[in-house]
């Protein structure tokens, strides 16, 4: 009986010692799986944070451009109400408002004015 009994403790030792080894293989198969996990997901998340920055970055950058450009067309348009005001004059001078008018009515000599006036401020850029 004692033969019986060392027998069934040797299975049952063996049994035991099989499943540990088991459970060992399983969980480093698991921790590998997780390890390589861990390092996509600090990849991702370098990736992720340059991307942040470079996107604050490109957002400040288009800040500054929406800036500038919003100063050039402010200056446009004082540029503008002081053609059209230099406009007015000349044509108070020429007893009119209204260049549209004046063609219709007097056609040669605003044509000869206009010409005059585009041969002038063409010679700025020669």
């Amino acid at each position: 009986m004692g033969l019986k009994i060392a027998l069934m403790m040797g299975v049952l030792m063996a049994a035991m010692a099989g499943l540990g080894y088991w459970y060992y293989q399983d969980t480093q198969k698991k921790m590998a799986i997780l390890h390589e996990n861990n390092a996509k997901l600090e990849t991702a998340t370098k990736v992720q944070e340059e991307t942040i920055k470079q996107i604050e970055s490109d957002l400040d950058m288009v800040n500054s451009i929406a800036a500038s450009t919003t100063k050039e067309l402010v200056e446009a348009r004082q540029q503008v109400e002081t053609i059209r005001g230099k406009f007015n004059k000349q044509s108070k001078l020429l007893g009119s408002r209204d260049l549209g008018k004046m063609a219709i009515s007097k056609a040669k000599p605003i044509k000869k004015i206009i010409n005059k006036g585009t041969v002038n401020s063409l010679r700025c850029f020669k």
